[in-house]
């Protein structure tokens, strides 16, 4: 009578390790795409943007400087305002954003409409990383209005966007 050998080399327990982390993985980290910015009321999706189609919309450039960066940099993305008239939503009182690390802050109808913050998706010209603060990061106008470049409105230039709740 034979018999039946499993193989348990090395080989065989390092497939394993491999097939136990990417499952983990695919656990871990939800099906959204990383480019992918979902506008939310309450729990339930009303829409999501892609990369491409926030480039699609209207398109602001606001060159500031910031503190976490060297000189000035030029960031190009979507204004609020035209973003939710793209939902077919009107723009609320508060909207709080939502960062792939769970960093949450809220930002005002009035700061929006004050100092027309925009959600870049570009840095120079560049397609913002993740490495690099993407692929969305809310931008104010910091150079061009002094009196908010303070630790209030630093807080609410959330980068690594992924949701936003009202």
């Amino acid at each position: 009578m034979s018999t039946l050998k499993w193989n348990t080399g090395p080989s065989v327990q390092r497939q394993w390790l491999l097939f136990l982390l990417f499952s983990i993985l695919l656990i871990a980290f939800p099906s959204t795409s990383a480019s992918e910015l979902v506008i939310k009321d309450g729990g339930a999706t009303v829409i999501s943007f892609s990369d491409k189609e926030l480039s699609e919309l209207p398109q602001t450039t606001i060159s500031t400087e910031l503190p976490w960066l060297e000189g000035q940099n030029a960031f190009t993305g979507v204004t609020f305002e035209a973003l939710f008239v793209a939902s077919n939503t009107p723009l609320p009182n508060v909207i709080t954003l939502i960062a792939y690390n769970d960093y949450k802050v809220s930002i005002k109808l009035q700061d929006i409409h004050g100092y027309q913050p925009i959600i870049a998706n570009r840095k120079n010209g560049k397609r913002m990383s993740v490495r690099d603060k993407g692929p969305f990061w809310v931008i104010f106008p910091l150079s061009e209005h002094p009196e908010i470049d303070n630790i209030d409105y630093h807080s609410m230039m959330i980068w690594q966007l992924k949701e936003i709740r009202y």
